[in-house]
């Protein structure tokens, strides 16, 4: 789908994210309608090790909002409507996520949850006590939603790049017809299907999330020399800004390797 052209790729994501907020919506109404759990009446002391991992998955899973900057040359006003775009998004998402973790712990001991690796399915189980097959369908969308969304921004990357780089100037080709990147889909997807293939779902999270993180840190040193050489360029931010995010990236990094390891 993602090489047959941009309206069709979002058309199919749309279908994939209705699906998705409605699967997310029954775990809440189910979590929240249940019997709070033993754990949920009474809190035991800060889990900091659990709150560290559920921080490094929800980098991993908020990856993909930063990636729209790559679309801009294909919305119209993006000026206008890119800012909009990322903020709403991101205010949704969060809200949501935020909603989904609170239906889980109180309706679910916490124990039962980190055993579990179908959380979700197992909230909706304990809660109604029906099956959790249509869960798993809605998982599944949700994961190709996901899949698809990266390899339509990923593929960009490479074009962009392409364009740049003398290298890589065979991936700065669009499709006559659809105007795709044909070969840039063609290899990010084949990329993405073999990271799918080969590590567990935790373990490419993790992957992913470092991976990303040293992508922020040489990012956020890129725009100080940016800075630093050019301070009338385009990138009109104070200097703080990057100097802040080359440490926060640094520092988070650091800190998945260590506890990593």
């Amino acid at each position: 789908m993602a090489l047959i052209g941009v309206l069709e790729s979002l058309a199919v994501a749309a279908v994939f994210t209705v699906i998705e907020v409605a699967g997310l919506a029954l775990v809440i109404w189910a979590g929240g309608t249940a019997l709070p759990s033993a754990d949920w009446q009474m809190p035991e002391a800060v889990a900091w090790a659990g709150i560290g991992a559920g921080a490094t998955l929800a980098f991993f899973a908020f990856i993909g909002f930063e990636d729209m900057v790559n679309m801009a040359e294909e919305v119209k006003h993006p000026e206008r409507t890119m800012p909009r775009a990322i903020l709403l998004s991101l205010a949704i998402t969060a809200a949501l996520y935020g909603l989904v973790a609170w239906a889980a712990v109180r309706s679910v001991p916490v124990d039962d949850l980190a055993g579990s690796e179908q959380p979700l399915a197992l909230v909706w189980a304990r809660a109604t006590g029906g099956p959790a097959a249509p869960l798993a369908l809605i998982a599944v969308a949700a994961a190709l939603n996901g899949v698809l969304a990266q390899i339509i921004m990923a593929s960009r990357v490479l074009f962009g790049l392409g364009r740049r780089s003398a290298a890589l100037g065979v991936f700065h080709n669009a499709h006559p017809r659809f105007g795709t990147p044909v070969l840039a889909t063609a290899l990010v997807g084949a990329a993405v299907l073999a990271g799918a293939l080969a590590l567990p779902v935790a373990a490419l999270a993790g992957a992913t999330s470092a991976i990303l993180l040293g992508v922020f840190v040489l990012v956020n040193a890129a725009l100080i020399g940016v800075k630093r050489e050019q301070p009338q360029a385009s990138f009109r931010v104070p200097m703080t800004v990057p100097v802040l995010g080359l440490v926060a990236s640094a520092a988070a990094l650091a800190l998945q390797l260590w506890g990593g390891g």
